[in-house]
């Protein structure tokens, strides 16, 4: 494959309730929630996402979730139980997290992360601003390169 195509930004689904996006330059995935997503529609995206991690040297994780809505508990538990230790099988370094304006959809995150807390295998942070959650990933990419 040409060195031009791999590092050009591919958007790999686009659906009304998730942008996601490999761009390969900085190493990274990016996920835009936009709206509520059913249950089959929030395992696809991060099963697909978890894919790329797996076939691709992707070290940066970016989600963006001021969009999304509630999680249904059903839903995270399949997350806490089932995808989060496969998403620590890989090699992801950082994962930078934008706050959803939902108060259900943070509550659901807060719960996935103290349930995982202890068995996380890279660092996360917690932003309001797409900018500083850029920023903090970026620094690391420089000292990565």
């Amino acid at each position: 494959m040409p060195e031009q195509t791999r590092s050009r930004n591919q958007v790999l689904l686009d659906e009304p309730f998730l942008t996601l996006e490999h761009l390969p330059a900085r190493k990274m995935v990016r996920l835009t929630w936009k709206g509520h997503a059913r249950g089959d529609q929030y395992r696809k995206g991060l099963s697909l996402a978890l894919e790329v991690l797996r076939k691709n040297d992707v070290r940066y994780w970016l989600a963006d979730l001021r969009g999304m809505t509630a999680i249904m508990r059903d839903d995270e538990r399949w997350a806490n139980e089932v995808w989060f230790p496969q998403l620590f099988a890989t090699g992801l370094r950082r994962m930078a997290i934008i706050e959803s304006n939902d108060y259900f959809n943070q509550t659901s995150v807060e719960r996935s992360f103290t349930a995982v807390n202890g068995k996380l295998t890279f660092e996360v942070a917690w932003f309001r601003s797409p900018e500083k959650a850029s920023a903090w990933l970026e620094r690391d990419q420089a000292k990565s390169a």
